[in-house]
């Protein structure tokens, strides 16, 4: 039967079906032959959650600013536009929808994806209050409790793995809280339990570049170098359009004297994006020990623009003068 023949509700009905059985494009066009008789918001951020699903960014986007528009009070139109620009790099855009999804709603959910992005800003104290919120109204999220861990790594390691002992313990299969616990376990020298989590993280999600990095670390230290190398590239092979990757193997091929290949792939790295700060930085690090001073400065003072609460950066740049 033609979409043309069938009821509104009957090309609903299908198209939810659709969905629910993973049928991607097929939900997509059933919901496009939905729009064209009612333009209804909801409607429209179940097309635009399959667009976006589909790499269909522009369309996905359009949609749900046309839903916001239509019901400046729907949630979670704001709340998947806050996605769409997390996902684009645009964080503070992104900070600002979720901040008004939540005005509207407030919702677990939403206040772990605000907490994540004010974490990648490098907002450490207002993410944790996040998802410090988000567990206030459900004290069950394993997401949150994974995030908040992330937030103590660095000063508070041994709390940071409560938390995400925590989140396991709501979720055995949950990778990320696999892979950040193994590498804070790794950062305390815990190196057999790190190896499992990490390895376990792996195995639940094959596609996570991060745990291949936080287990090459581990392997290198170990002086396994063949498989540490093997990890890392497999990171790029994941990740091929982030910088992460790249400046991660490049440190493993500096740190072993690989100098040509170490410089190339922090070149690539910043190609890829010239505002990371970590690669900014490390790439700063590394010229300053070849004695390139000048050059070493003005990536360091670009790394700290874009990071202006990392310390360890300042005191870098008071040793080069």
């Amino acid at each position: 039967m033609e979409t043309t023949d069938r009821s509104t509700q009957e090309l609903i009905e299908s198209a939810e079906r659709f969905e629910e059985n993973g049928a991607i494009a097929e939900a997509l066009d059933t919901w496009e032959a939905v729009l064209k008789r009612e333009r209804d918001p909801v409607f429209l951020c179940h097309f635009g959650r399959l667009a976006m699903e589909a790499g269909k960014r522009e369309e996905a986007r359009e949609a749900f600013l046309e839903a916001a528009m239509l019901n400046p009070r729907l949630a979670f139109a704001h709340e998947y536009l806050g996605i769409w620009y997390e996902e684009e790099g645009d964080l503070e855009e992104s900070l600002k929808h979720l901040e008004t999804s939540l005005r509207i709603k407030k919702t677990a959910a939403t206040y772990t994806l605000r907490g994540a992005v004010q974490l990648r800003l490098g907002k450490v104290l207002e993410a944790r209050e996040s998802f410090n919120q988000a567990l206030s109204i459900d004290p069950h999220y394993e997401e949150a409790y994974c995030n908040l861990g992330i937030t103590y790594t660095s000063e508070e390691p041994t709390r940071a793995i409560t938390y995400f002992r925590k989140a396991l313990e709501l979720d055995p299969q949950f990778a990320k809280a696999h892979s950040e616990l193994g590498q804070t376990l790794r950062r305390l020298n815990k190196n057999a339990e790190a190896e499992y989590h990490l390895q376990r993280a792996i195995e639940l999600d094959e596609t996570d570049a991060w745990a291949h990095i936080y287990l090459g670390n581990l392997l290198w230290a170990r002086r396994d170098i063949s498989s540490a190398e093997g990890y890392f590239k497999k990171a790029i092979d994941l990740w091929p359009h982030l910088s992460a990757p790249y400046w991660s193997l490049a440190m493993f091929y500096e740190y072993e004297g690989r100098n040509q290949e170490a410089e190339e792939l922090y070149q690539r790295a910043l190609t890829i994006d010239p505002n990371d700060p970590e690669a900014n930085k490390k790439f700063g690090v590394y010229l300053k020990d070849l004695g390139e001073t000048a050059k070493a400065r003005e990536y360091l003072e670009r790394a700290l623009t874009l990071r202006p609460e990392d310390q360890s950066i300042s005191e870098i740049l008071a040793k080069l003068n």
